[in-house]
């Protein structure tokens, strides 16, 4: 699956489908592979090898989406079904800010030949006229308070232990698993009975379990 970052998005693409995840508000949206081409500047970070959901640690900071960074085959199940294991994850902020190096495996298609993606860096006379607007604006915003700045720095901080712990979760505990093919949520007996060939995954799982809510894990 193919990581997009484009000016307003995350895109997350792979055959004819791509998921794309808004930087403004958080907002996920399923579109055609083909409207790649009405994003902006879209850059190819690499690969992953799933979703896991979006985050949001605290009221006050933006939404995370969760992504299959890496991952290990534990077995099958009857029916050639395979059971993976989430050995580890990224995290993406859903906001303006530039993602931090994700350590993701390259993509060979945009990536032939280089270690790393490359991203467009404004020429010297650019960064000269940036730097002498950014000072313009800077002497012209009136200094911050002080309990602002404080409060700042205490989310930052509140958001950086909260992420820690994100991570230690599913990359320390080695107790996450999935399934593209295979209900994971249900015992065999109530797959059996639920069972719909020629389906989607999600619209095997019975009726009652998307009456009751059972099979979900957080909410």
């Amino acid at each position: 699956m193919e990581l997009f970052q484009a000016k307003d998005h995350y895109i997350l693409q792979q055959g004819e489908r791509a998921l794309w995840c808004s930087r403004r508000d958080g907002g996920l949206q399923l579109r055609p592979a083909t409207d790649l081409l009405l994003a902006w500047n879209p850059i190819c970070l690499g690969l992953v090898e799933g979703v896991i959901g979006k985050i949001q640690l605290h009221s006050d900071l933006p939404w995370w989406l969760i992504l299959i960074r890496q991952k290990a085959l534990v077995g099958k199940l009857p029916g050639d079904h395979e059971v993976c294991k989430v050995t580890k994850i990224a995290v993406l902020s859903l906001s303006e800010m530039e993602p931090q190096d994700l350590e993701l495996e390259l993509c060979k298609k945009h990536h032939f030949g280089i270690n790393k993606p490359e991203k467009i860096i404004p020429s010297p006379d650019d960064s000269k006229f940036l730097l002498k607007t950014f000072t313009h604006i800077k002497s012209n915003v009136s200094v911050p308070n002080k309990k602002k700045v404080k409060e700042s720095k205490e989310k930052e901080k509140l958001e950086r232990r909260l992420l820690e712990e994100l991570l230690k979760m599913f990359m320390d505990s080695e107790s996450f698993y999935y399934s593209l093919t295979y209900d994971l949520t249900n015992s065999v007996q109530r797959q059996s009975a639920g069972e719909r060939a020629g389906r989607p995954l999600w619209q095997k799982v019975p009726l009652t379990a998307q009456r009751t809510g059972f099979t979900l894990w957080n909410k």
